[in-house]
């Protein structure tokens, strides 16, 4: 079976996972106590509003796909197989996450993780695109790969003052 999505199912699915990290990035910059954590941790929440924003501007131009019955609940099935092991699903309990924190490293591990997961999530999706939507799932990744590199580099200048 080979499914492929439209850029506004992408992008639909990419308001998701940016809202999902929105939560996650702002209830970091509450719980961590290093300043340069909480920097980044705010910066990445405005990041993740601004991708939101866009977005839904991508979306607004978009045409929306006509699907029969059966091919939507196919396509909601492979959907959530693709969305289901990952640190922000849907139905995470964020505040649950959030209590399992120990320290701001460990925070800093679940950003990566889950910069690392947006990366490989929207690099399937991408593989699963109508060739004339790719470009926007490659400004996607570009972002999420700036994300990564950021979270990397706060985790090696948390390590040194441990």
């Amino acid at each position: 079976m080979s499914i492929l999505f439209s850029a506004s199912e992408i992008i639909t699915m990419a308001i998701e996972v940016e809202k999902n990290g929105l939560n996650f990035y702002r209830a970091m910059v509450a719980k961590t106590k290093n300043e340069k954590a909480k920097t980044i941790f705010s910066f990445l929440a405005t990041e993740e509003t601004q991708h939101i924003k866009t977005f839904r501007e991508l979306l607004k131009d978009l045409s929306p796909v006509a699907m029969s019955h059966t091919a939507e609940a196919e396509y909601n099935s492979y959907l959530n197989a693709l969305t289901s092991s990952r640190i922000f699903t849907p139905d995470v309990d964020m505040d649950k996450l959030v209590k399992e924190i120990k320290d701001d490293i460990g925070a800093v591990d679940i950003a990566i993780k889950a910069e690392q997961e947006s990366i490989l999530f929207y690099y399937e999706l991408r593989e699963q695109t109508k060739a004339e939507s790719r470009a926007n799932i490659e400004a996607i990744i570009e972002e999420e790969k700036m994300h990564f590199a950021k979270l990397t580099q706060l985790k090696a200048d948390l390590a040194k003052k441990q």
